[in-house]
């Protein structure tokens, strides 16, 4: 079965505010009494620019943040979050149209296999937070306004391999649990988290969310495969005949539309066009 480091299992999970606003307790401290979810798709500037859906984008009273589950290793994908979370800081500034009214922006990466990204060592860090700073006094410049937090699962991944998880927080030890019955151990007690661990149970077993499942696990082996071949190229011109006849069959089984356009890279009106 499928768990949270599942970024379509996480996504369903977390689409509550409910659980949402637990996330944000215990991964960045805000204690926050309402949160709204905005469309995760960046928006497209160049006609060869690659679209990019985003996990989930939170908006709280004070915060927009950026939640980003990055559960395999990909040798581009800590820069690569790095420039969406700043296309995403530039398309609010783009709708404000006022610097000092644009609110602080927080990118809060759950990242498995972090330690391959950076070049210290942080094996018993569980959190890494970035910001920027003046060279000279190495004082924070922008700090209400700019932060990227990183959740190094891989520390609390060794917890559950080690069998040593007393102690220790137990909602990040939810979020990391390798299966199933850990789920069902760490959150007895807790009404939340037990439902939160019902609800993962829930979704393995619901059909169009293995198969949007299965479907991602296909696309990724063979992009990976595409890629080792050094056609990458060829994959993002790709045949326009051959991605709307992946849209029509993924319309068939009913699959999301935001679905669709992450993995055809049509438009949300091409994909309506076909219905």
């Amino acid at each position: 079965m499928e768990v949270l480091n599942n970024d379509i299992i996480f996504k369903n999970v977390f689409n509550a505010k409910e659980t949402l606003k637990r996330l944000l307790k215990e991964t960045l401290d805000l204690n926050v009494k309402d949160v709204d979810l905005a469309s995760t798709e960046m928006p497209v500037e160049k006609i060869n620019e690659k679209r990019k859906i985003l996990d989930l984008v939170v908006y709280t009273e004070k915060e927009v943040i950026n939640v980003e589950v990055n559960n395999a290793y990909k040798e581009d994908l800590y820069i690569r979050n790095f420039l969406y979370f700043c296309k995403l800081i530039s398309s609010n500034l783009q709708k404000t149209k006022d610097y000092t009214k644009l609110g602080k922006h927080i990118q809060l990466n759950l990242t498995w296999n972090l330690q391959r990204y950076l070049p210290f060592d942080i094996r018993q860090k569980k959190k890494l937070e970035f910001y920027v700073k003046d060279e000279e006094t190495n004082q924070k410049v922008f700090e209400d306004k700019f932060k990227i937090v990183n959740i190094n699962m891989d520390y609390y991944l060794e917890l559950w391999y080690s069998k040593n998880v007393e102690n220790e927080n137990p909602f990040l030890l939810l979020l990391a649990a390798p299966t199933i019955e850990e789920m069902d151990k760490i959150s007895r007690g807790d009404r939340l988290m037990e439902k939160i661990a019902k609800e993962v149970k829930k979704l393995n077993f619901d059909p169009k969310i293995t198969e949007e499942i299965a479907f991602e696990n296909e696309h990724e082996i063979w992009a990976n495969t595409m890629h080792s071949r050094g056609i990458e190229q060829g994959i993002e011109q790709g045949s326009k005949q051959k991605e709307i006849e992946i849209a029509k069959m993924m319309l068939k089984d009913n699959m999301p539309t935001d679905t669709i356009v992450k993995y055809t890279g049509l438009t949300k009106e091409e994909i309506e066009s076909l219905k």
